[in-house]
């Protein structure tokens, strides 16, 4: 076995050890990372096996024993196929093929109250059966979903027919979108036969050279869309997912269509490849709007916002947007609506700045306490700050952006320096809470002015640092002897 091989075995090892969450948050931080100027070499490896992980169906184990925790997982495999299509935000306008998550919840109780309560309940019975296989249960679940095809089909149409049926199904799944949102699963599950298959050779990331470029791809979806082209809207939510740069997308329209003109693509049978990327740029203004309003994390508002804007300057690289309306006005209304957020945080950036400068005090209890929210607030803004210098345009702050820049960086210079100064002259308690409000300064400029101007404030701090240690220790020695004798020949003068 080579290095790299043995490399691979220890990490897929390690993965199976973790739980489905935590690999799936290992996925969205080593997404994040991999964009990043020195990012580990390993990064792909890991991320490689993590995905197929996650996208590997989860059969019942033969050895788990039957009971609540088998019973448990029976939604999960039963949704197992709609694993590509999957989004945790809510679109503000729905794209075929593209499941909010949410949703599952609710089509399992409904289909298990008014349209297939039997046959749920035998597999429920039967995967808390400890007498019965794991791999019985598999099969199970496997025939439970090819019924489910026929019998959301047949309620579908009921709907479709009838007013009094169709109101008591939007009840149950939450409206017209809830009703929208089965017919793709329905859709999905009634090709699991042939998409499945489709699906295992795609790659797991698909990188923009092979959407633009190569042929293996191409030649996939090609002769897939020809022999199943309804089904051309689920195809590309699945490509979306798994794309590295979704924008791409559009190219590969183009491709398909055999003519790269937005025209011909928008009255083309591939136009829902575009629909999807525009659904993303939906998706990132929407997730980059939930990290700056409730995400703790002060880093995951800045990367949503960059990998919005590396969307957008693709679409906008690649297509010709003001010759097809409808595309235009999606991507411009997520502009808008990205711009005005922004606009907020620029607008608070120079005192949030200025609030995590402060030099902290101390309780009644001689603890110092550290500002974390105003020092998280101080992070996230500037990384927005130094996001938006190169991305303006996309975000339509250019004015409010120079300005913004221009104040932050005379501030964070000039409170930086002076705090560093202000150390060596510090003795006491006050000393350290000059070094605490020093290290987060020297943090705060690392962020926005890079780490070589970082390195050289480290060092400004050590020789602050020494030469307060130095004064303390002076003081605490007392006078030297020679300075005693000047003292007293003074005061016998």
């Amino acid at each position: 076995m080579t290095y790299s091989d043995q490399l691979e075995t220890k990490i897929k090892t390690y993965l199976r050890s973790l739980s489905p969450k935590a690999v799936e948050a290992l996925v969205r931080n080593l997404e994040r990372a991999k964009v990043q100027k020195h990012a580990d070499p390993h990064i792909q490896l890991v991320l490689a096996a993590a995905v197929a992980l996650i996208r590997k169906p989860q059969p019942v184990a033969p050895s788990m024993p039957g009971g609540a925790q088998r019973r448990n997982q029976i939604q999960r495999m039963f949704f197992t196929p709609l694993d590509d299509f999957l989004i945790n935000e809510m679109l503000p306008q729905r794209q075929e093929g593209r499941i909010q998550r949410g949703i599952l919840d609710r089509v399992w109780n409904w289909l298990g109250r008014d349209v297939m309560a039997a046959d749920i309940r035998l597999v429920l019975e039967q995967a808390g059966n400890s007498a019965v296989s794991g791999e019985r249960v598999d099969a199970l679940v496997q025939a439970l979903r090819s019924r489910a095809v026929d019998a959301i089909g047949d309620m579908l149409r009921r709907a479709e027919t009838s007013d009094k049926d169709k109101r008591r199904m939007a009840i149950e799944l939450g409206g017209e979108r809830g009703i929208s949102e089965v017919r793709d699963i329905q859709k999905i599950f009634a090709a699991e036969r042939w998409l499945v298959p489709f699906l295992q050779n795609i790659p797991d990331r698909i990188n923009e050279h092979r959407l633009k470029q190569d042929t293996d791809v191409l030649r996939l979806v090609d002769k897939c869309t020809a022999r199943f082209p309804d089904h051309v809207p689920v195809i590309a939510a699945a490509l979306v997912d798994r794309s590295d740069m979704p924008s791409a997308l559009c190219a590969f329209a183009g491709r398909l269509a055999g003519d790269p003109d937005p025209k011909a693509i928008a009255h083309s049978q591939f136009a829902p490849f575009v629909d999807v990327v525009m659904s993303e740029a939906e998706r990132l203004q929407i997730l980059a709007l939930e990290h700056r309003n409730n995400n703790p994390d002060p880093v995951a508002f800045s990367q949503a916002l960059s990998e919005y804007h590396m969307l957008v300057r693709g679409v906008e690289r690649d297509m010709d947007l003001s010759v097809t309306g409808r595309w235009h006005k999606r991507l411009a209304e997520t502009k808008r609506s990205i711009s005005s957020v922004v606009t907020r945080e620029l607008n608070s950036a120079h005192s949030s700045v200025r609030r995590a400068l402060q030099v902290p005090k101390f309780d009644k209890d001689g603890k110092l306490q550290i500002d974390q929210i105003a020092i998280d607030d101080a992070v996230r803004t500037l990384r927005v700050v130094a996001m938006v210098r190169n991305a303006s345009e996309t975000f339509a702050v250019n004015e409010i952006g120079k300005s913004t820049r221009q104040a932050v960086e005379q501030t964070l210079e000039i409170l930086t320096r002076s705090l560093i100064t202000d150390l060596g002259k510090s003795k006491g308690p006050a000393l350290e809470a000059q070094i605490a409000a020093a290290d987060v300064a020297i943090m705060l400029s690392e962020i926005y002015f890079g780490t070589d101007y970082a390195a050289q404030l480290r060092r400004s701090r050590q020789s602050a640092y020494a030469k307060a240690s130095k004064n303390a220790a002076d003081a605490s020695s007392g006078p030297s002897p020679e300075r005693k004798l000047v003292a007293n020949a003074l005061g016998r003068r």
